[in-house]
């Protein structure tokens, strides 16, 4: 694996597990209220972004799905690594490849390495 592309999936893994920490605390306080938005931490690579993007948790849910996927703010991605699936407005998804995919995956929260 490249340096590089592992520390970019390192990076945006971080800011999924900050996001996971956000949508767990709303939904403890809204009692699962799917419905509701909350704001998360943009998951792009660059270390210093704190861009939040605000974020159905329907949404969201349907991003974590898939352990490959991330949320960026528009403009945000990265194209030597990722590829945008969605663009809705201030933010897009998108899906890492190559090596940041592989290590985005390993470091998935919601999937059994």
């Amino acid at each position: 694996m490249s340096d590089r592309e592992t520390r970019i999936g390192q990076n945006e893994s971080w800011f999924r597990k900050v996001n996971e920490s956000l949508e767990s605390l709303l939904l403890e306080q809204r009692d699962a209220d799917l419905g509701a938005w909350f704001r998360i931490v943009c998951e792009c690579a660059d270390e210093e972004c704190a861009e939040r993007i605000a974020i159905s948790v329907t949404e969201y849910e349907r991003v974590r799905a898939n352990p490959r996927r991330f949320v960026v703010a528009a403009g945000h991605a990265d194209g030597s690594v990722e590829r945008v699936v969605a663009e809705h407005g201030p933010y897009e998804i998108v899906e890492k490849r190559g090596d940041a995919g592989l290590v985005a995956q390993m470091e998935a929260p919601r999937t059994e390495n």
